[in-house]
């Protein structure tokens, strides 16, 4: 193939290779274009959400408060004597019934002190006998003897000194045996079997867990919504599902340096959760008629405003709102909303401005 000939070709290759690449181009663009389509129509959907129809209502605004509960009934057992403990019947946990036997001590020394007292009480009246025989009057005859002359005997002779001194002596043999003062749980149980006792310290702990007292500070300027007899919730902190009821019990008329005021609450512990000095959280409640309330996750935040998304049509709309009062669950929202206006209170969390919505 000659020169020339090769020169009149080269446009006619240039012109089919162009086409060819621009076509290939081109369809390799509209099937990128299609599949976005295509992943985009397969992606979007409608959102799920719940709604609620707004409207007044009477709203539980709440006072929270962290306290310690204690036994309304508490009791450090102790023996009177330093003796040692020969039997111990309970451990900590055991429930004791009101006079039950929860331990005693070696009464030996205890007994035989009684046994020296009583026969000192018998020494002692013969020798106020004989000082009265002496004055011409008989014991016998007590009725006649001068109260004055009587009464010289009685200290002459010792005798109301070694009555005093039995008396303590069958006091102490009765306390070497320590017995429930009412029906409780033992707690604070230490001492051992064999152990010497000590009277300046207690033995056991009785705890009557039947009826709690949570004590809590309110502030000064909640104060007019707390009264005597109002309801409470206690819940320990030990547990997010237990909650007592319980009523207020007292108010201590008395505000601290911080501006706080003591309060006390009396509950049930019907079902045992509640133990001696647990932290609990108080929630005191006043309802405030003629609300407009929605549930805490109704209203969300976009860019640092407060949100609410209503229901109109299938889509979501936006509403700036501003919030009022609050307890642990609602809002009560003082402006942007309307009654009668429906709210979405669920599924809003991803939503924008008009989004299309169901309503679940």
């Amino acid at each position: 193939m000659n020169t020339r000939y090769m020169r009149l070709l080269m446009p006619v290759m240039f012109m089919i290779s162009a086409g060819t690449f621009y076509s290939c181009n081109n369809s390799s663009a509209s099937e990128e274009q299609y599949s976005e389509y295509e992943d985009s129509s397969l992606t979007r959907t409608e959102q799920k959400v719940s709604v609620m129809l707004l409207k007044y209502s009477g709203f539980s605004k709440e006072i929270i408060s962290n306290g310690k509960l204690s036994a309304l009934k508490k009791a450090d057992l102790k023996f009177r004597t330093s003796e040692v403990v020969t039997e111990i019947y309970v451990k900590n946990g055991d429930r004791v019934a009101c006079n039950q036997v929860i331990a005693k001590l070696d009464d030996f020394i205890l007994k035989n002190t009684l046994k020296q007292n009583a026969g000192q009480v018998g020494r002692a009246r013969i020798e106020m006998q004989d000082a009265l025989l002496s004055q011409g009057y008989d014991l016998r005859d007590s009725a006649k003897i001068p109260a004055r002359t009587m009464n010289t005997a009685r200290i002459r002779s010792g005798y109301d000194q070694a009555l005093a001194n039995l008396e303590l002596s069958e006091y102490n043999l009765n306390a070497a045996v320590i017995k429930a003062p009412f029906d409780g749980i033992i707690a604070d149980l230490l001492l051992k079997q064999g152990n010497i006792s000590s009277t300046s310290e207690k033995f056991c702990t009785l705890i009557d867990d039947n009826l709690f007292e949570a004590e809590f500070p309110v502030l000064e300027s909640e104060l007019v919504s707390v009264k005597p007899g109002q309801r409470v919730r206690i819940k320990p902190f030990s547990s997010n599902e237990v909650y007592i009821e319980g009523k207020i019990a007292r108010i201590n008329p008395v505000v601290d340096r911080n501006g706080m005021v003591k309060v006390w609450a009396l509950c049930i512990n019907e079902d045992k959760d509640l133990f001696e000095g647990m932290n609990v959280r108080i929630v005191l409640e006043e309802t405030v008629p003629h609300q407009l309330v929605v549930p805490k996750q109704a209203v969300v935040l976009r860019s640092g405003k407060q949100v609410v998304f209503t229901y109109s049509s299938g889509r979501a709309k936006w509403v700036y709102v501003k919030t009022g009062l609050e307890n642990l669950t609602s809002f009560t929202i003082i402006e942007g909303l309307q009654p009668g206006d429906s709210v979405i209170y669920e599924g809003n969390f991803n939503l924008a401005h008009d989004s299309e919505v169901v309503i679940n």
